[in-house]
């Protein structure tokens, strides 16, 4: 039978475990979220390569948050985990619209499925700001696709109705 120095010191170990795992995934949810901002700037300007280099670096953490949190749910899902990964839904998002390329899944961003449906919610904000750079370089008709695809992401986005405690507060 075990002392209960022996059971409190396996919970401490644990408990220490945690707390690290925490506290960079904290760290690394900061990041995830400064990155995602920077590149989105960067596509706003036009700077592809800088966005790419970015979203690759955030990719890799995007990673590594799910990989070191495997062994702590509690951790991965008590919530900034996902509101880094819907910025960088967001991201990845806007950026394969606005370069032509397939939509990223959520799957291959590794990311949450609410963080995926808020990340296309936020990026649908990111189309209009573009919308509206290009109406002012007076290039409409370049503006009407992306119009189209803010339509269909409306659509889609309003054939979700589960509770919250699927949808984690999607509106």
């Amino acid at each position: 039978m075990e002392s209960m120095k022996e059971i409190s010191d396996s919970i401490r170990a644990r408990f220490d475990a945690m707390d690290k795992a925490r506290e960079s995934a904290l760290t690394t949810s900061r990041k995830i979220t400064r990155n995602s901002g920077d590149s989105i700037k960067a596509i706003h300007r036009e700077e592809w390569e800088q966005a790419e280099s970015l979203m690759k670096e955030t990719r890799d953490l995007v990673r590594y948050i799910h990989d070191s949190l495997q062994e702590f749910p509690g951790l991965y899902y008590s919530g900034y985990v996902e509101d880094s990964q819907v910025e960088f839904a967001e991201v990845s998002i806007l950026y394969s619209v606005l370069r032509g390329m397939p939509l990223p899944t959520p799957e291959s961003l590794m990311i949450e499925n609410t963080a995926y449906l808020k990340g296309v919610g936020d990026a649908t904000g990111e189309l209009r700001r573009h919308i509206l750079d290009l109406i002012r370089k007076s290039r409409p008709e370049e503006a009407e696709k992306y119009l189209d695809v803010m339509d269909e992401f409306y659509t889609e986005m309003m054939s979700f109705d589960y509770p919250d405690a699927i949808m984690h507060g999607l509106r």
